[in-house]
């Protein structure tokens, strides 16, 4: 595809870098308008929102390079998170974990918090699989349907010139369409909290199902990845989350 999206002088700008921007800045928009509609302070979501991101990258390349320590040349790589190598359950330990402690501090409604958050950060991961996409990395196996896709810029983390089955663009998708559903969701919500519950649910059995075509280690049992493990985690703590949170309700939408 098109890792690197242009060059001004010795300043390089990479396609995934602008995608996961583009994917934080329209997320952020749609998390001030929910976060207006519940009447929680703006600069309250704005400041948890922005640390969390940053946590949340962190999180997400620090796992990135424990799993692939061979891309540590030269160690200050690290810090190139625009060419992609971002492992989302690292991103979503340190970010929740961030969140957590503003969500704490500045006194924010948590289950409130925790549905409007669910849309844009939807948003944002559909995103930010386009950049995937352009990148190479997230790259699918091996596959010969019409509808692979196949790499070959030198600067893609695809393997070249083999048809891959199409995860990225296909995940970019499936964010999408959950960021459509919660929503729908959140109109007709009993209980604050459920959203946040959906999204793990949904985005759970995705993540689950779509690890099967993807080109990643399934050393768990000998057909199960890491990441399949976390989504069964997710799946039933999202149940359980809507369960709780409709039972305790009393049939009024609260915090």
């Amino acid at each position: 595809m098109h890792p690197i999206l242009f060059k001004i002088g010795p300043i390089t700008i990479y396609t995934y870098g602008v995608m996961v921007a583009i994917g934080i800045f329209f997320g952020s928009l749609i998390l001030m308008k929910l976060a207006e509609k519940e009447g929680i302070p703006k600069k309250d979501v704005a400041d948890t929102a922005f640390w969390s991101v940053v946590a949340g990258i962190v999180g997400a390349r620090v796992f990135f390079f424990i799993y692939n320590p061979e891309y540590l040349n030269p160690w200050y790589r690290v810090f190139y998170f625009w060419e992609g190598g971002l492992v989302w359950y690292g991103g979503v330990i340190f970010g929740a974990l961030t969140a957590l402690y503003f969500v704490k501090k500045r006194e924010i409604p948590v289950w409130k918090f925790a549905d409007i958050v669910s849309i844009p950060l939807s948003v944002g991961l559909g995103s930010g699989r386009i950049g995937c996409t352009m990148a190479g990395c997230c790259y699918g196996k091996e596959c010969h349907a019409p509808f692979a896709i196949t790499f070959h810029d030198p600067h893609s983390a695809a393997p070249l010139g083999i048809p891959l089955c199409p995860t990225q663009p296909i995940s970019s998708v499936a964010n999408f369409l959950i960021a459509g559903i919660l929503y729908l969701l959140y109109r007709r919500r009993k209980a604050a909290g459920e959203i946040f519950g959906f999204y793990l649910v949904l985005y759970g059995i995705f993540r689950f199902l779509i690890e099967f075509w993807r080109a990643t280690p399934k050393d768990i049992l000998g057909f199960l990845s890491n990441n399949q493990v976390i989504s069964i985690i997710m799946i039933v703590a999202g149940l359980g989350v809507v369960c709780y949170r409709r039972r305790n309700v009393g049939g009024k939408l609260r915090n």
